[in-house]
């Protein structure tokens, strides 16, 4: 592609050298010589009417007018690539294919367990599971590079369709601890023990943390962990309590861990988020109105475990 005289060669010369500050290390990064790279960034230079680079001690470093060109440069590429993924997604609509992003905590059971009864109404459907952190996910779908999403920021956005949810979160004890025997945990049986909990950034630790610090609780120390499955493995390993949501809390039970409910309020926030209905193919639409539906039948389940 050509674009004001320069090329696609000379500009991502340009960039890999912005990054390696090295020729060399360009050259290698596009699989051509040396002497190619210097090449194109004279050619690009002689375009441009200005120098992009000064060199010093072997390396090259940019000039304040090469900065700025960069800076430009990394936006219109940046934008090029969005295109080019959405380009790459208009085929796969039309090739049958749904792309589905989840939070971590409903990536490993929820959305797997709703996804298997989707293809068994959609035999010919392709679906993609992918699990990234909550805070991305909502710029995730307004870049339309999902077709369904389920995240725990609560964002509202014009540029996607919302739909709220909430749970109630759950104890999960070690058997033979002496809280199994009791109907309801209270905030203050948290005092004294290990308590295992998500990322400080995590909804449920900023829950957590918020009753403890009103009660005037201190657990006798926290454990972090990434994942929900890791809080599962390590109580059911005897290594403290945790609060997991209602979903989570099921996948547990099953798994043989004690979970009692909160004698205190503390519920998840979450949300599915659809692209605009404009920006899909009617097929895909339809196929995320029936994966809600299935969704929300797999919540149901879940928190029947506890009745």
């Amino acid at each position: 592609m050509a674009y004001r005289g320069f090329t696609d060669s000379q500009i991502e010369a340009f960039m890999w050298i912005m990054k390696t500050s090295s020729a060399t290390e360009a050259a290698s990064k596009m699989l051509i010589s040396q002497p190619a790279i210097s090449r194109l960034i004279k050619q690009l230079e002689a375009r441009l009417g200005f120098d992009l680079f000064e060199r010093h001690n072997n390396r090259l470093l940019p000039t304040r007018r090469g900065t700025l060109f960069y800076d430009e440069v990394e936006r219109v590429y940046v934008g090029l690539h969005h295109l080019r993924q959405f380009a790459e997604r208009l085929k796969d609509q039309a090739a049958g294919q749904l792309r589905v992003v989840s939070m971590p905590s409903f990536a490993m059971s929820l959305v797997p367990d709703a996804a298997t009864l989707l293809a068994e109404q959609f035999p010919e459907l392709e679906i993609s599971l992918y699990s990234y952190r909550s805070s991305q996910i909502p710029d995730d779908m307004v870049a339309q590079r999902f077709d369904f999403g389920i995240t725990s920021d609560t964002r509202v956005d014009p540029r996607y369709q919302s739909f709220q949810y909430s749970l109630p979160g759950m104890c999960l004890i070690p058997s033979g601890h002496p809280l199994e025997d009791k109907a309801l945990i209270d905030i203050k049986d948290f005092a004294d023990e290990t308590l295992i909990c998500g990322e400080p950034k995590e909804q449920g630790r900023h829950l957590i943390s918020q009753r403890l610090a009103r009660h005037a609780v201190s657990p006798r120390k926290i454990w972090t962990v990434s994942l929900g499955e890791m809080a599962i493995r390590l109580v059911a390993n005897g290594a403290g309590l945790a609060v997991l949501n209602a979903v989570s809390a099921s996948d547990a039970k099953r798994a043989g861990v004690v979970v009692r409910p909160l004698g205190f309020d503390l519920y998840y926030d979450f949300q599915i988020i659809l692209p605009l209905e404009k920006n899909l193919e009617p097929a895909i639409n339809a196929i995320n109105v029936e994966l809600i539906a299935l969704v929300e039948q797999k919540i149901f389940e879940s928190l029947k475990v506890f009745d």
